[in-house]
């Protein structure tokens, strides 16, 4: 079986070179790893001296293993991917009318889960969804207009 090029596995996620899934628990990332750094660590290799790609697919996989096991770490990296990839990932799904105007009535707002405020930006009238960003954390949500007569 021919091992991937270098170039191949820079573009590689930390999930792709596992083979595992995003949502892969603990344990299977752990017997991924391991079943993984069995096969192509260069100290294991029995029949001949590994060569230069598998030594450098060893160093992708103990890479990935010790991004993914930190849960910190693992957020940190789902968040630069998610940016990568350009894929949102929608936390909530909203209406304007979910949205409250503040006080002065200058702007429509809705409180995060985090305690920050999603804003809602006054030129959205093209009926189309919109998403909002919170101004504290990472999470998107997207924001349907109804039209109002």
């Amino acid at each position: 079986m021919s091992q991937p090029s270098s170039a191949t596995e820079n573009k590689l996620s930390h999930y792709d070179v596992l083979q595992i899934a995003h949502d892969a628990t603990l344990e299977e990332i752990r017997k991924s790893y391991q079943a993984l750094a069995l096969k192509y660590h260069p100290d294991k290799r029995k029949s001949h001296p590994p060569e230069c790609n598998e030594s450098d697919h060893f160093i992708h996989i103990d890479r990935a293993w010790k991004t993914l096991r930190d849960d910190r770490l693992r957020r940190i990296y789902d968040a630069e991917l998610m940016q990568q990839t350009e894929e949102i990932f929608v936390n909530e799904v909203l209406t304007d009318a979910d949205f409250e105007r503040d006080e002065e009535g200058s702007f429509s707002f809705h409180t995060c889960r985090c305690g920050g405020y999603y804003i809602l930006p006054e030129e959205s009238s093209n009926h189309e969804p919109i998403y909002v960003s919170c101004d504290e954390c990472s999470l998107v949500v997207q924001v349907n207009v109804i039209q109002k007569h």
